[in-house]
């Protein structure tokens, strides 16, 4: 598998193992201020996200995508002052798959309900 290069990112061969995430249902995402509150309709559960949580979330409701392809969109999405970008250069500067890593953002998104990983 070749890489494939997402706003400065690269996908390791491996990052296919992790799956496409997506959101399982449907959500209400609302910013104020650089923070996100999402209700999860079918359960009527309100959640407070971090920036980068929230945009993660965004990114995701944008469709199915690997890890490095919801960076590109956070990246995308987000100017240079924006709290999400700095969290999201800071975790990746040193590994995708560090424990301060968007796939640890991820992995807590799916324990509340809000995001589900498919290896198909």
């Amino acid at each position: 598998m070749a890489q494939v290069h997402y706003a400065g990112l690269k996908r390791p061969d491996s990052a296919a193992e992790f799956g496409r995430w997506s959101v399982p249902g449907l959500v209400d995402l609302r910013e104020w201020d650089g923070e996100f509150v999402v209700r999860v309709e079918s359960t009527a559960q309100t959640y407070m996200l971090s920036a980068l949580a929230g945009e993660a979330l965004k990114a995701m409701l944008g469709g199915a995508a690997y890890v490095d392809e919801i960076a590109a969109r956070v990246f995308s999405s987000c100017g240079p002052d924006n709290s999400a970008t700095a969290t999201l250069v800071a975790t990746f500067a040193d590994s995708m798959f560090d424990s301060k890593s968007l796939l640890t953002v991820l992995n807590e998104l799916q324990a509340l309900g809000l995001a589900q990983a498919s290896l198909s």
